[in-house]
């Protein structure tokens, strides 16, 4: 099963309740029952709040927070990486931006950041990855035009003549798309990783294709 439609107390903006990796899953604990990630999984809340995606970012090396976090939920997730014995380094982002997973795109290979963000070397030591500053369509929000996994990446759709660059950087190939009856910021919309993605059940049986060639899960 690659992958599965759910929606969070009736919002198909799944994207904003969790964040994956090949490593690790963390959603919010009001998160319906998931199977296509095949990884850890983490229920938890970032600053009382069930917006996990908005407030994450992460691939398999590391884990990026937001500076208003506590430390006792800093020390719950690195609990939970250790459980699992998984070599996560969880660091805080000390920027006034703290929305950082709309501004912050990445998988194994490299990240694609938003110019807003000030500082990029905790970024880099952290997810171990290069780091490049672009826009998107014109966006400073590249992590919400943008869901990458290390099989592939799904675009903003207007953001068409970036695909050759932002292939470059991440080293995989991608194609823009849509999600929710046409919503452009598709990380709002969907949960991914290698192994498979959550999407929300707005999302069309034509998105889903797009959805299927932009992330490498086509047969």
């Amino acid at each position: 099963m690659r992958i599965q439609q759910v929606s969070v107390n009736g919002e198909d903006f799944i994207g904003l309740f969790g964040i994956a990796t090949d490593n690790y899953l963390i959603l919010s604990g009001n998160f319906p029952k998931v199977v296509p990630l095949r990884v850890p999984l983490m229920k938890t809340s970032i600053y009382g709040t069930s917006l996990v995606g908005m407030f994450c970012a992460g691939n398999s090396n590391g884990l990026l927070l937001p500076y208003f976090i506590t430390d006792y939920d800093v020390h719950r997730i690195e609990n939970f990486f250790r459980k699992h014995k998984l070599d996560i380094q969880v660091e805080k982002l000390m920027d006034n931006y703290t929305a950082i997973g709309n501004l912050i795109s990445c998988n194994d290979n490299a990240a694609i950041v938003s110019p807003l963000l000030s500082d990029t070397d905790i970024i880099k030591e952290t997810l171990d990855v290069k780091v490049k500053k672009i826009t998107i369509a014109g966006h400073n929000e590249v992590g919400a035009c943008c869901v990458a996994t290390n099989k592939g990446f799904l675009l903003h759709p207007d953001g068409k003549e970036n695909l050759k660059r932002i292939s470059k950087i991440l080293k995989v190939e991608g194609t823009t798309g849509t999600v929710n009856l046409g919503f452009p910021f598709v990380r709002s919309g969907i949960i991914a990783n290698s192994k498979g993605y959550i999407t929300g059940r707005g999302t069309t049986g034509i998105e889903i294709g797009r959805i299927d060639e932009a992330l490498g899960f086509l047969e």
